[in-house]
């Protein structure tokens, strides 16, 4: 009955933000969207078996601005995540990346959530479901921690384009104590996008602090990311991207996460390749992984490869299908995942 009642208050909330819409303020906003699904087949490494209908990622979007004149627009985003396969547990408003800011000559500066200027997956070859992961990071990764880019209210800057070329910062806090027991988290992130190819670059830090009382800083985490691509051929995509992952040595301290730090860290290095070729409606999708000091332990090395297919049944919707294997060498068996389904966009 629980589960019915907040259904309704959803629909009648979604009514209510849809009736806001209506009228001249709807030039101003835009609704678009994805639902896809499908049949999925999965193998764990401890054995067992998953076989079910999975949802890929839908999700319903709002956006808008207003023109405030001499240049200078307000601007507004919120993403809200939705299940076709009836996990609810994350389907709210504001689920996904959310803003509120203003834009103009100088650029734009954003406040909400999901606004990290880091820039990791600049280009993942249009995976729809099981591919969709690239390298491996720590932070909002392998640590098990949320970064505070994605989960706590942000601060973002970004350039306006010079040229080919823009740039980004963001602040981000981690709302837990003060001075560098908060955990908060701050980002770079460059762009260079030329005629058939593009390069990016970011680097994040966060402080990581333990989650007993009384709260104390256990050292940081820091990513590096770089990353490109390249179009040599009509409908063909080629790219590359790498992560490095440091922690520091007093992140043993660290409580609050099932991650277990190593006694001596050491750097995660992962490198994912991509490649797509879409001459027309029909695609084909490919990419490898390989993770050196997995979760930071010099031991450890995981690797993924996954084949992709999708044929446009039209400009919105497309079937697909999706293979995935990963490995860790400490495991005596690989994950295997397979998708058939349905994508169709808004």
């Amino acid at each position: 009955m629980k589960t019915k009642i907040m259904n309704v208050k959803n629909v009648v909330l979604a009514s209510a933000v849809l009736s806001l819409f209506s009228g001249v303020a709807m030039a101003d906003v835009k609704i678009i969207g994805k639902m896809e699904g499908g049949l999925q087949r999965k193998s764990n490494v401890d054995g067992t078996h998953l076989n079910g209908v999975k949802d890929f990622g839908s999700e319903i979007d709002f956006s808008g601005s207003e023109d405030l004149g001499d240049g200078l627009k307000a601007i507004w985003q919120m993403n809200n995540n939705v299940h076709l396969d009836g996990a609810q547990s994350g389907d709210t408003f504001a689920s996904g990346d959310t803003f509120v800011g203003l834009s103009g000559a100088f650029g734009a500066v954003k406040l909400g959530h999901g606004i990290n200027a880091y820039g990791d997956g600049y280009w993942k070859a249009n995976f729809f479901d099981v591919g969709d992961h690239g390298p491996d990071r720590g932070i909002g990764g392998v640590l098990g921690l949320g970064d505070a880019g994605g989960q706590k209210g942000a601060i973002k800057y970004e350039t306006p384009k010079f040229g080919q070329f823009n740039a980004a910062a963001s602040w981000a806090a981690g709302e837990k104590g003060s001075g560098n027991t908060a955990g908060n988290t701050w980002a770079l992130g460059a762009n260079f996008e030329g005629a058939n190819y593009g390069l990016h670059a970011g680097y994040s830090r966060q402080d990581l602090v333990s989650s007993s009382t009384p709260l104390t800083n256990v050292g940081h985490a820091t990513d590096w990311v770089a990353a490109g691509k390249v179009s040599p051929l009509d409908g063909l995509t080629l790219a590359a991207e790498y992560n490095r992952s440091t922690l520091s040595a007093t992140a043993g301290a660290l409580t609050g996460t099932s991650f277990v730090v190593p006694a001596d860290p050491a750097a995660q290095k992962s490198l994912t390749l991509f490649a797509e070729y879409k001459p027309d409606r029909f695609a084909l999708r490919a990419s490898a992984t390989r993770t050196n000091n997995y979760q930071y332990d010099s031991d450890k090395r995981r690797t993924e490869y996954v084949l992709g297919t999708s044929y446009d049944l039209s400009k919105r919707t497309a079937l697909l299908a999706e293979y995935l294997r990963s490995k860790v060498n400490s495991d005596d068996r690989a994950s295997n995942e397979l998708v058939i389904g349905l994508h169709h966009n808004f």
